[in-house]
């Protein structure tokens, strides 16, 4: 099953898996960027570790023999499976105790590795959410125009319009007057193909709910055609590439992905910016792992800043799921805490529950020097 929607994530988190545990699994298998000998030996490699991690964990018999099943399952998917496997990235989310098992394709090669903890491990699915945007192609030229959507990494032909368009012809006449109204009657058939074309793309905007807009049309046309965008349209619009349509499919995806990619960063940049100039000046924003937790937990984050794949083990309270670093005793509810691998993909996960937007952070960035997470905040932190 291809990885396509925040969905497919709010299933995982969703599974109970008590009194089991669950196990989670990621390889890379981009064999582009690695030879097919150099993945087979890295998932040998995180299964033989997780093997002797799970022997040497003090669990009930019942839930070690689960956590060991999976991990037979997976080496055996890999075994039959990794040969012919096509995306460039894996991901395996077991729980034999409970007879559960998904594979997804994912669009985008992740950090390899197996994570066995009371929920499945959904951090690396975010990211690879947030790292594609929907994008829509629109692609205009004299008769002709196309949509294409574009989603992790794949592109389709949405719609496409062709218009009855004369071609410029030069004419006599007295005094030039023939040639103008024929240049009149063309103008006048262009322009009703841009406002058709215009109209088109806001309709298929609103139907798709696309991310952004980019739009390939000649210099020559652009002054007409960008006043006639709804204003919608043009909250959408981020940027015009080379394409035409009669453009390889393969070529307009090249230019989209490059474009996006560019854009994203200089959008992480100018938020990481302004966290940095909030928190400077004792504004509504905090810093660190420690204290964005606690104002997880106080419900007083607005937005959470976090470094891409940073990582540290945690405690969790079973009772209220307050978030902590070190504490043996929830403070509110005076329970035992259970340890979890990974409290920042357990604090991405509430604030995903939550509503809160988690931007993931493409290292070097200024966050780094902040604790490598940080939390805009409702109000003014005391």
């Amino acid at each position: 099953m291809k990885f396509t929607s925040p969905s497919q994530i709010e299933v995982l988190v969703q599974i109970k898996t008590h009194p089991f545990q669950a196990t989670s699994f990621y390889l890379n298998t981009d064999k582009s960027q690695q030879p097919l000998k150099a993945i087979n030996a890295a998932y040998k490699a995180l299964l033989n570790q997780a093997r002797l991690e799970v022997e040497q964990k003090n669990l009930p018999k019942e839930v070690k023999k689960s956590l060991s099943d999976d991990l037979e399952k997976i080496s055996q998917f890999c075994t039959q499976r990794l040969n012919s496997w096509k995306a460039p990235g894996l991901a395996l989310f077991s729980c034999s105790g409970q007879n559960f098992w998904q594979e997804l394709e994912l669009p985008h090669g992740p950090r390899n590795r197996i994570v066995q903890d009371f929920d499945f491990y959904t951090r690396p699915l975010s990211a690879i959410l947030e790292k594609f945007k929907k994008l829509c192609a629109f692609l205009i030229k004299r008769k002709e125009a196309r949509w294409y959507e574009i989603y992790m990494g794949e592109i389709r032909l949405l719609d496409s319009l062709t218009s009855d368009v004369p071609k410029k012809v030069k004419m006599g006449g007295f005094e030039g007057y023939e040639s103008k109204r024929i240049e009149r009657h063309i103008e006048a058939h262009l322009l009703e193909h841009f406002k058709k074309s215009a109209q088109k793309t806001f309709e298929i905007l609103k139907q798709n709910h696309f991310d952004w807009l980019f739009v390939g049309c000649d210099d020559q046309f652009y002054p007409q055609l960008e006043p006639l965008f709804h204003s919608y349209v043009k909250e959408k619009l981020k940027g015009r590439i080379k394409a035409r349509p009669g453009t390889e499919e393969s070529k307009i995806l090249k230019e989209c992905l490059e474009l996006e990619e560019k854009l994203k960063k200089k959008e992480e940049e100018e938020l990481v910016k302004k966290f940095v100039s909030e928190l400077e000046r004792g504004g509504r924003a905090v810093s660190g792992l420690s204290d964005t937790l606690r104002k997880i937990n106080s419900y007083e984050v607005q937005n959470l800043l976090i470094t891409h794949n940073f990582s540290k083990p945690g405690k969790v309270c079973p009772q209220c799921h307050a978030l902590y670093l070190n504490e043996d005793l929830c403070p509110s509810c005076q329970v035992k805490t259970e340890l979890t691998a990974d409290i920042v993909d357990e604090a991405i996960e509430l604030a995903l529950n939550k509503n809160i937007p988690v931007f993931q952070i493409t290292p070097p960035s200024r966050l780094e020097h902040y604790g490598n997470i940080g939390a805009f905040l409702k109000y003014k932190s005391q």
